[in-house]
């Protein structure tokens, strides 16, 4: 069974998604406010929904201290729903963003596959590409010989870059193959991880962008 740690101050919505995710795959463990929730994160938390406004610290604070040391994927759900706040979420390290009012059949989805795509079947796979090599046993990432540190969502677009080099993918590929095809927000998520991705991976410049096209993974020109 997998365990995810909710972070939510309204009992309503905790009870809402618990009853439904423990009947499931996933336990739940709850955690009322932010201060609550970082010190419950151990290692067999396999990933972390998070409200954005809850007493104390706020679930951006608690994302920035979560991704200062680890790289648990986390999903916000939140009733704020501009595109600025999920904007924000992307720029933090946050995996997906859903907004309340939501179903709990495709939050438990959406979970369950975020959670197992974090679990590789090839565990010993290493993938190696130009300068880049991909390590899947330990999510660990080399970068011309230096170690980076990736989110899982950084990770995911990397392998999916690496798999696809020198094809040209749109940025509807992008978010259909790596957030869903029932993803809510617009393709500002993929340009915030485009942005963090080519900084990850500096000085190397293998991103390319076609205009008005999408984009080449390439160590060659286009």
């Amino acid at each position: 069974m997998y365990h995810i740690l909710l972070v939510e101050d309204e009992k309503l919505v905790r009870d809402f998604i618990t009853e439904y995710f423990n009947k499931r795959e996933i336990k739940v463990i709850e955690a009322t406010n932010g201060y609550e929730a970082i010190s419950l994160i151990n290692e067999k938390i396999d990933l972390i929904l998070l409200d954005i406004m809850m007493p104390g610290i706020d679930g951006y604070e608690v994302c920035k201290q979560i991704r200062s040391s680890s790289n648990i994927p986390i999903i916000f759900i939140s009733a704020l729903s501009l595109d600025d706040n999920q904007l924000l979420a992307y720029q933090l390290g946050a995996d997906d963003y859903i907004t309340k009012p939501f179903k709990p059949s495709i939050l438990y989805a959406k979970c369950l596959a975020m959670i197992k795509r974090n679990y590789h079947d090839d565990l010993n796979d290493i993938i190696k590409y130009g300068l880049i090599k991909l390590d899947n046993n330990f999510h660990q990432v080399i970068v011309d010989g230096k170690e980076k540190k990736f989110t899982p969502k950084e990770y995911a677009m990397l392998a999916y870059f690496i798999k696809n080099h020198d094809r040209l993918l749109s940025r509807e590929q992008l978010l259909n193959d790596l957030w869903g095809y029932d993803y809510y927000g617009d393709g500002r998520a993929v340009d915030t991880y485009i942005k963090k991705l080519r900084k990850l991976i500096a000085p190397l410049d293998y991103i390319k962008t076609i205009r008005k096209s999408g984009y080449i993974f390439s160590k060659g020109e286009h």
